[in-house]
C-alpha cells in the first residue's frame, strides 16, 4: 500500500512537466518519417531519432504509470528505427501505430491513478495525452472528463464519481477509434493499400489494449485473451473479431444518449438524398455531379449516421439485424466515395430508393423507446447547416449559403421553436433574429443579402452557438427524478392503504377459530391480485413502448387519462358512494360465501379467493395507470424507486394491522394521504399542461414574471397562465368537493335528527 502511495505521488509530480507536447512530438516525428521513408531513408531515420529523444523526456513518469506499456513504446520505437533504415514503409507504419497506442495506454493508466488519488492537477496533464473521435462537421466533442476534473479540484465530487465520468468520456473516444481502425482495415485491404492496412491493424490492436480492462470485466479474462490473439491474426480473423465484439461497449450510454444516437441515425440518413439531389443532376440519362459541395454534405450526413449506428448497434438485442444494418450502411458509403463516383454516378432517384429501404429497415430494428423525439439530434443538424452557411459564404457561394440557412430555419421551425416558446419566448425571438434580420450582430439573411465578410458571419455564428447552447439546456430534463419518485411513492402508499383497509374490513369478522381458515383463500386472492398488478405493469409498458415514437403526444394523452381518473376518485362525493356501496357489496358477498350452508367447500374457497382478488386488483390497476404518466415523464427507474418505497410503507402498515393487531387511525391516514395525492395531482396537471403546450394542443400565454427552474422540476410550475390556472382549479375542485361533501353530510344528519324528533313517541314523557 505504501509503495502505491509513493508511486501516485511521483506520478502526481509529473504535472510540473508538459506531457502533451513531447507526446505529440513523438507522434508528429513518426508521421513525418512515414512520409520520408520511401524517398530518403536517412532523413526518415533521423526523424525517428527525434521521436526517441522526445519520448525520453517523459519516459520516467510513463514507466511509473505502466511499465509494460512503456516497454512496448520503447520496443516499437526501436522497430521504427530499423524499418526506417531498411526503407520498409509497412513495418514503419505498424511500429508507429504500436508506439502511439502504447503511449496512450501508459498515459491512461496514469490518468486513472491520479483521479483515484484525487490529484486533479496531475490528472489534467495526463488527460491532455489522449485521442478523441475523428472530427467531422457532425462531431460534438464533449468535455465531460475535463468538467469532472474541474469538479474534483473544486471538491464538488468524490474521486470515484470523477473516475467514472473520465473513463466514460475517454473510452468512448478510444472505442470510436477502434471501430474506425477495423473499418479502415477492410477498406485498405480491398484497395490493396499494404502500408495503410498494416497501420490500421496495429492501431486496432493498440486501441483494444486500452479497452481490454472493460472487455475483460464485462466478458472474462479468457475471452479478452482470445480476442487479443484474433486481433493479432487480422485481417484473416476479421469475422471472428466482429463476432467477439458483438454487444460490447466500453463506456455505457445513458438512456438519453441512446435515444440521441438513434435519432441521429434516422435524422442524418434521411438528409442524405436531400443533399445528394441538390448536388447530382441528370444530363439526359446520365447522372453527373453538378455541385461537389452538396455531394460532400451528403457524405457527411451519411458518415454521421454511420457513426451513430456504430455506437448503438452493440446494444441491439438482435445482432444479426445489427450486422445487416451495418453492411447496408457500408454499401451505401462505398457507393458515394469519390473513387466510385468517378466511375459511375448513382442517379438521385436510385439513391433515394436505397436510402428509403435502409431507413425503413433501421426504424424497424430500433426499439420504439429509442425512437422518441430527441431535440439534441435536431440541434446537431442545425449546427451543421449553420457551419455550411459560414463555409459557403467564405467561398462566395451565396446561393448555397442561403439554402443551408433555410434548411437550418426549417428544421428549427418544424418543432424546436414551438418548444422554446413555451419556456422562453425571448430566446425564440433572439434565435429567429440571428437567422433572419437582427441588427447586432447582423442576422444571417441580412449578411447573405449584403454579401458580408467572413468575419461578420463568424460573429453571428458564435452568437448562434450560444443561443443554441441555451436551447439545448432548456430542452433537457423537464422533471426532477427525485420529485417523480416521491410522487410515485405517495400514489402507491395511498392506493395500498386503501387495499389494506379493504382486507382488514373483510377479514375483521373472520377471527374466530371455526372461520379463521376462510382467511387463507382471501390471502391467496390478494397475492394473485399483486401478481396480476405486476403483469398489468409490464403489459402497459409494452403497449406504450410500441407507441413510443409518438413521444410527447403519447405522454399528453396518457397523462390526461390519469388525471381524469385521479380527479374522479379524489372527488369526495364519489368517494363516499364508492366506499359505502363498494364496502357494502364486499361485505354482502363475503356473508353469502361464509354462510352458504350447503355450498360446496371448493366453491366457497374459490369464491373467497375471487373476492380477495377483485378487492385488491382494482386498487392495483388504478395505481399502474397513474404511474404510466410518471414513467413517460422521467423513465421507469425513478418511478420504480418511488414505488418500492411506497410499497415498503404499505407492507409496514399491513404488518401492524394484521400481524400485530394494531388499531391505526385509518380515517386520518386516508385524509392525510388524500391531501398528499392532491399535491401530486397539482404537479401532474402542471406537467401535463406543459406537455400539451409543447405539442401545440394548448395555447401559451406567458406570466409577466419568470419562475425558477426548480419550480418546474419539482412542482410542475411553469410560467404560463394556462398551467397555473389549471393547477389551482384542479386542487380547488378536490378540496371544494371535500367541504361540499362534508356540508351535505351534516345537512343530511340534521334532517334525520329532525325527522326522528317529529315521530310520535320519540320524546320521553
Amino acid at each position: 500500500m505504501k509503495g502505491w502511495v509513493i508511486g501516485v505521488a511521483l506520478l502526481g509530480s509529473a504535472h510540473a512537466t508538459d506531457l502533451a507536447t513531447p507526446a505529440e512530438t513523438v507522434r508528429a516525428r513518426l508521421a513525418d518519417a512515414g512520409l520520408e521513408v520511401s524517398f530518403d531513408r536517412v532523413e526518415a531515420a533521423r526523424l525517428v531519432g527525434e521521436a526517441l529523444q522526445s519520448f525520453a523526456t517523459i519516459a520516467v513518469p510513463l514507466r511509473l504509470a505502466d511499465a509494460a506499456a512503456t516497454r512496448k513504446v520503447e520496443a516499437a520505437l526501436n522497430a521504427a528505427a530499423q524499418a526506417a533504415t531498411a526503407g520498409n514503409e509497412p513495418a514503419l507504419a505498424q511500429a508507429r501505430a504500436g508506439a502511439w497506442t502504447a503511449l496512450l495506454r501508459a498515459a491512461n493508466t496514469a490518468l486513472d491513478a491520479n483521479v483515484k488519488a484525487g490529484n486533479a492537477d496531475a490528472a489534467r496533464e495526463w488527460l491532455a495525452v489522449r485521442e478523441f473521435r475523428v472530427v467531422s462537421p457532425l462531431t460534438r466533442l464533449t468535455a465531460d472528463a475535463t468538467d469532472a476534473l474541474e469538479a474534483l479540484a473544486a471538491g464538488q465530487i468524490h474521486p470515484e464519481a470523477a473516475l467514472n465520468a473520465v473513463r466514460a468520456d475517454v473510452l468512448d473516444g478510444y472505442q470510436a477509434r477502434f471501430n474506425d481502425a477495423l473499418r479502415d482495415l477492410v477498406a485498405s485491404q480491398e484497395r490493396g493499400f499494404r502500408t495503410l492496412a498494416a497501420e490500421q491493424q496495429a492501431l486496432a490492436q493498440g486501441y483494444f489494449q486500452l479497452l481490454r480492462p472493460a472487455y475483460a470485466a464485462q466478458r472474462s479474462e479468457a475471452q479478452a485473451l482470445a480476442l487479443t490473439a484474433e486481433l493479432a491474426a487480422l485481417p484473416a480473423s476479421l469475422s471472428r473479431v466482429q463476432a467477439a465484439l458483438e454487444g460490447f461497449r466500453a463506456a455505457p450510454l445513458s438512456d438519453r444518449e441512446v435515444r440521441a444516437r438513434a435519432s441521429q441515425v434516422t435524422r442524418f440518413l434521411a438528409l442524405v438524398p436531400v443533399e445528394y439531389g441538390r448536388g447530382v443532376k441528370l444530363d439526359g440519362r446520365q447522372a453527373v455531379v453538378a455541385q461537389e459541395v452538396e455531394v460532400n454534405e451528403a457524405r457527411t450526413f451519411l458518415a454521421g449516421s454511420t457513426a451513430a449506428l456504430a455506437d448503438i448497434a452493440p446494444l441491439l438485442s438482435d445482432q444479426t439485424t445489427a450486422r445487416r444494418l451495418s453492411a447496408g450502411f457500408a454499401s451505401l458509403t462505398a457507393a458515394l466515395t469519390p473513387q466510385t463516383m468517378k466511375a459511375a454516378v448513382l442517379p438521385p432517384a436510385d439513391l433515394s430508393r436505397r436510402v428509403d429501404a435502409l431507413l425503413a429497415d433501421t426504424r424497424a430494428a430500433l426499439p420504439a423507446d429509442w425512437q422518441k423525439q430527441e431535440a439534441g439530434a435536431d440541434l446537431d443538424v442545425v449546427r451543421t447547416q449553420l457551419d455550411a452557411v459560414v463555409a459557403a459564404a467564405a467561398a462566395g457561394d451565396w446561393q448555397s449559403a442561403e439554402t443551408a440557412r433555410l434548411d437550418a430555419y426549417a428544421l428549427l421551425e418544424s418543432g424546436t421553436e414551438a418548444r422554446i416558446a413555451v419556456f422562453n419566448p425571448d430566446l425564440k425571438t433572439q434565435l429567429e433574429g440571428l437567422l433572419w434580420n437582427a441588427q447586432k450582430p447582423a442576422g444571417l439573411a441580412a449578411l447573405i443579402r449584403a454579401k458580408a465578410s467572413e468575419s461578420e458571419f463568424k460573429t453571428t455564428r458564435a452568437a448562434l452557438q450560444g443561443v443554441l447552447a441555451d436551447v439545448a439546456r432548456i430542452l433537457g430534463t423537464e422533471v426532477a427524478p427525485a420529485a417523480v419518485a416521491t410522487n410515485a411513492g405517495i400514489i402507491v402508499f395511498r392506493e395500498g392503504l386503501e387495499a389494506v383497509l379493504i382486507l382488514a374490513a373483510l377479514m375483521g369478522s373472520l377471527r374466530r377459530a371455526e372461520v379463521i381458515h376462510l382467511r387463507r383463500p382471501m390471502w391467496v386472492g390478494a397475492a394473485a391480485a399483486f401478481v396480476a398488478t405486476a403483469a398489468t405493469w409490464f403489459v402497459m409498458q409494452q403497449a406504450l413502448s410500441l407507441l413510443g415514437r409518438y413521444g410527447e403526444k403519447l405522454e399528453a394523452v396518457v397523462s390526461l387519462i390519469a388525471i381524469g381518473v385521479l380527479l374522479l376518485i379524489m372527488n369526495w362525493f364519489f368517494h363516499q358512494v364508492y366506499w359505502t356501496d363498494r364496502m357494502a357489496g364486499f361485505q354482502k358477498h363475503k356473508h353469502e360465501l361464509t354462510h352458504g350452508g350447503g355450498r360446496a367447500m371448493q366453491a366457497q374457497w374459490w369464491g373467497l379467493a375471487v373476492l380477495g382478488f377483485t378487492s385488491i386488483y382494482r386498487e392495483g390497476f388504478e395505481t399502474v395507470l397513474f404511474l404510466q404518466s410518471l414513467v413517460l415523464q422521467a423513465g421507469a427507474g425513478a418511478v420504480l424507486g418511488g414505488t418500492a418505497l411506497g410499497l415498503a410503507a404499505v407492507i409496514g402498515v399491513g404488518v401492524l394491522v394484521f400481524r400485530l393487531q394494531a388499531k391505526l387511525p385509518m380515517k386520518k391516514l386516508l385524509v392525510w394521504t388524500g391531501l398528499l395525492i392532491c399535491a401530486v395531482l397539482g404537479v401532474m396537471v402542471g406537467n401535463t399542461v406543459h406537455t400539451l403546450q409543447l405539442v401545440g394542443w394548448l395555447p401559451v400565454h406567458p406570466l409577466p414574471f419568470e419562475l425558477p427552474g426548480a419550480a418546474g422540476l419539482w412542482l410542475g410550475l411553469h410560467a404560463t397562465w394556462e398551467g397555473v390556472v389549471l393547477q389551482v382549479a384542479a386542487m380547488l375542485a378536490v378540496v371544494g368537493s371535500f367541504y361540499a361533501a362534508e356540508a351535505l353530510k351534516e345537512r343530511e344528519l340534521r334532517a334525520k335528527r329532525g325527522e326522528g324528533a317529529s315521530l310520535p313517541g320519540s320524546a320521553l314523557p
